[in-house]
């Protein structure tokens, strides 16, 4: 008796099943012979998912099985140059059904930019999901995260923190390591601005205490390479290190020692360098070079 009652239920899905599988047959025989990829890119599913309006019942399913398939892949703990092309295609394919899926585009991205090789296709993951989600800080959050630690850019991983370190919602720490990114990337004027404008927008007294105390640190890092550049300077015309900064100005290279906000002052080591006398902590993000 149970077995009749469950081809009862199932009989009515049969014809579901076959249009499916035509449909599926369609796509196939409409698509152009390609030739097939490391990740499995011509797959019948990826196919599919190029016309993801013959399936509209379906497209959430669909979206599923795929993601569930990435899921796997990146499970992997050692993975390999083509299981992340596959992983890369899998989460193509997750958007093409359903480009509202946001865990796949983020935590996908996050895998993909494990790879040295595959930075860039991580970066085009996240900036599809960014299109998808404009009010979420966390996607420019990780395309800047990917800029700096897998592709080694501070200037375009910086100006990405700032545009997360902007939206609602995201946590203060993003505007001091934006403007650490942008200062390494010898954009300390980019990082003051996006400082300035946060400061005198920010309403709560706790969180405009720790962006001015960020605001100072930027100024030191752009007034340490304003006097660097003036002693390579000098050296070129001279042959040799000055003595002091005040060499500097009397050289008329500057018209002045600027000031260091924190109540300290700039001094010159031996070898050219300059540093502030209350810290000796460049502004930089640590990461392997």
């Amino acid at each position: 008796m149970p077995a009749i009652r469950l081809w009862v239920l199932l009989i009515p899905l049969l014809p579901l099943a076959g249009f499916f599988s035509s449909r599926i047959l369609a796509v196939r025989t409409a698509t152009p012979p390609q030739s097939a990829g490391v990740g499995g890119t011509w797959s019948v599913l990826y196919q599919v998912s190029l016309r993801p309006q013959l399936f509209s019942g379906f497209r959430n399913l669909l979206a599923d099985l795929a993601w569930l398939e990435g899921v796997q892949v990146a499970g992997n703990r050692k993975m390999t140059s083509d299981e992340y092309s596959r992983l890369f295609d899998l989460l193509n394919m997750v958007s093409n059904f359903d480009p509202k899926f946001e865990i796949p585009y983020l935590l996908g991205g996050l895998v993909l930019g494990q790879s040295p090789d595959h930075g860039r296709e991580a970066l085009a993951v996240l900036e599809r999901g960014r299109a998808n989600h404009r009010s979420d800080w966390r996607f420019p959050y990780y395309m800047g995260f990917i800029s700096y630690f897998s592709l080694g850019n501070p200037q375009t991983g910086g100006r990405a923190m700032g545009e997360a370190a902007k939206m609602a919602g995201s946590p203060l720490y993003l505007a001091g390591l934006a403007s650490r990114m942008l200062s390494e990337a010898r954009e300390p004027g980019t990082a003051l601005a996006l400082l300035e404008t946060m400061v005198a927008q920010e309403g709560d007294a706790a969180r405009r205490s720790v962006l001015e105390r960020r605001l100072r640190e930027v100024v030191v890092e752009r007034d340490l390479q304003l006097l660097e550049k003036a002693v390579e300077t000098y050296r070129g015309k001279t042959g040799t290190v000055p003595g002091e900064l005040s060499d500097l100005v009397r050289a008329g290279i500057l018209r002045g020692i600027p000031s260091e906000p924190g109540g300290g002052i700039y001094l010159l080591d031996s070898g050219g360098k300059v540093r502030s006398s209350r810290s000796s902590q460049r502004l930089q993000v640590f990461r392997q070079r």
